[in-house]
């Protein structure tokens, strides 16, 4: 919020002022623990927050610098806070007590963090000291975003905004360079640190070179999406399965190839935890054909019918987001989701595959295939 409204971004109006009003009052009702999640880094990071949108609570950030266990992760943030509130012999002791090795933490999954997350935060404050290990630590972040990885979007969007600081900060902003595809040249001159073309390719086999007209180093990264024709999707699972079923609504099965216009029925997918650990955060996306509607059940009187498992469920026009969490492999690691839909319009429509995962873990995902239903009269 703060980074975009510096960048010019207009922010919704009281909604800076409601969140500083919050942050002030948490920040002093702060006590150390030595058992809550994370307690020492979500108080240093809503210091520097404070103190990066000209609000600093110094009594506070003098409280957690006392603070005898403090850990590694919100040493760095707290030296943060201190030097944007210009207090740099502060901000030099505790980041010269810190290290970068940022080992495995037990409880970063309640910050939705990871080394690499930590890593990014530590170098957003190496840049504002001027730190001369910064480099270093930039290597590190730059290797694991260029590789192929799983990174969650926490890890990528604060490793992306710590390397943007760091060139900021540092020059190399400018770019000169010649392109040349399939026999025709462009040029890119830019004062800005990236440029993003689209290429127009042929069917088959391309050539691209380059020319650097500077004398700095350009990395080039060649970029191509799509997707895949309809019923031909990439099925994958890996540590959760999914059952799907139709019914209507005495509750019998019934085929969705071929439905009457006007019928109701329940869609209803179970997903089951296939290991014997707890997985948090689990996003289940069901998509359906827009010769279907969604009866939103919490406005009409089938509400029974969609008892809902989850912690939040998110109904839009074509579709149902679930989020829940899922226990260990067994009876109390399954959950059964329904939506009732009626088929309201004549035609031939394509039912999407269904897709689960947990957001901030790549060791569980499902994603099964579509198919073709029809509406007739």
């Amino acid at each position: 919020m703060i980074e975009a409204e510096k960048k010019g971004y207009v922010l919704p109006l009281t909604f800076k002022s409601n969140w500083m009003a919050y942050q002030k009052q948490a920040a002093r009702d702060w006590r150390p623990s030595y058992r809550t999640y994370n307690s020492d880094l979500a108080q240093a990071y809503r210091l520097y927050t404070l103190a990066l949108a000209g609000s600093p609570d110094l009594a506070s950030m003098n409280r957690l610098r006392e603070f005898s266990e403090i850990s590694n992760e919100a040493k760095w943030r707290l030296a943060a806070a201190f030097a944007l509130v210009g207090q740099k012999e502060a901000s030099d002791k505790i980041s010269q007590s810190a290290n970068i090795e940022f080992k495995p933490v037990k409880h970063n999954y309640y910050t939705y963090g990871s080394r690499d997350r930590n890593r990014a935060m530590a170098l957003e404050t190496m840049v504002l000291t001027k730190n001369e290990k910064q480099r270093e630590l930039a290597e590190y972040i730059a290797k694991d975003l260029s590789s192929n990885r799983w990174m969650s979007t926490q890890t990528t969007a604060y490793s992306l905004l710590a390397m943007a600081k760091m060139v900021n900060a540092n020059g190399g902003k400018a770019l000169h360079v010649n392109y040349t595809i399939n026999g025709k040249t462009k040029s890119i001159d830019s004062k800005s640190a990236i440029a993003q073309r689209e290429l127009q390719i042929n069917d088959g086999s391309n050539e691209l070179s380059f020319t650097n007209n500077k004398d700095n180093i350009v990395y080039v990264r060649v970029l191509n999406s799509g997707k895949l024709p309809l019923g031909e999707e990439l099925v994958e699972q890996r540590g959760l399965s999914v059952a799907y079923t139709f019914k209507d609504l005495n509750g019998n099965a019934i085929s969705i190839s071929k439905l009457k216009q006007g019928q109701d029925f329940v869609a209803s997918v179970t997903i089951s935890n296939l290991k014997n650990e707890y997985v948090n955060d689990v996003a289940l996306t069901q998509i359906f054909p827009s010769g279907w509607e969604i009866v939103n059940t919490r406005f009409t009187d089938f509400g029974s019918s969609t008892t809902s498992q989850a912690r939040f469920t998110d109904i839009r026009d074509d579709r149902v987001n679930f989020y829940f969490d899922l226990a260990e492999k067994g009876k109390q690691g399954r959950k059964t989701f329904h939506v009732m839909l009626n088929a309201s319009y004549l035609g031939t429509y394509y039912l999407p595959g269904i897709q689960a995962e947990a957001m901030y873990d790549n060791d569980y995902l499902v994603r099964t295939k579509g198919q073709w239903v029809e509406v007739e009269k």
